[in-house]
């Protein structure tokens, strides 16, 4: 898995990733691959998706062939938008849209954080949306980023403090994590 930490913060929002890519019980640092980034332009929003690497490859082909898919100015906008792109990585990239036995709608196997200047959201595998005030993490290493950027938010630091703290703490506890990091920040 992985670990991406938002946070917005004094006219900023940031976002920022791991790189250590897993297959199965190898964990395989950047040094070693070239496609390493778990974060993505497109438009005027960045995106940090976890999950496996073969629905980050379909989102990033989509990205590249597809911009005006991604309207993603609002949480209704994300919805409709991984809506449509659950209907393409269905029909176009045969993606396995099960998990569990009791799952409430099919699977897009992707969890992401986007921020742009209308704000910080998180989609979930279900194509769940959540608007963020403050910050948010996601990933294996999800509630120890949590801790440490809760630690850190309402003191006298920046928004690319708050999720690099956020990203180095999953680093130093979770196996599935790993440094380096990469930080991307917009201004509001």
């Amino acid at each position: 898995m992985s670990i991406i930490c938002a946070a917005i913060k004094n006219k900023e929002i940031a976002i920022s990733s791991d790189t250590q890519s897993n297959f199965g019980p190898l964990n395989i640092s950047s040094k070693h691959i070239k496609n390493a980034s778990k974060l993505y332009q497109v438009n005027d929003s960045i995106i940090g998706a976890v999950g496996w690497l073969a629905i980050s490859d379909m989102l990033e082909h989509l990205m590249k062939n597809d911009k005006e898919l991604f309207k993603l100015n609002n949480r209704m906008n994300i919805f409709s938008s991984f809506q449509n792109m659950h209907t393409i990585m269905k029909e176009n990239y045969y993606i396995e849209t099960k998990e569990e036995d009791d799952q409430p709608v099919e699977s897009s196997q992707i969890d992401a954080l986007i921020i742009n200047k209308h704000g910080l959201f998180s989609v979930s595998s279900y194509r769940e949306v959540n608007e963020f005030k403050t910050f948010w993490a996601i990933g294996s290493g999800q509630s120890i980023a949590l801790g440490a950027m809760h630690t850190l938010y309402e003191r006298h630091h920046s928004a690319k403090e708050i999720v690099e703290a956020g990203v180095a703490a999953a680093t130093e506890f979770d196996e599935s994590c790993g440094m380096p990091l990469k930080t991307k920040i917009i201004s509001l």
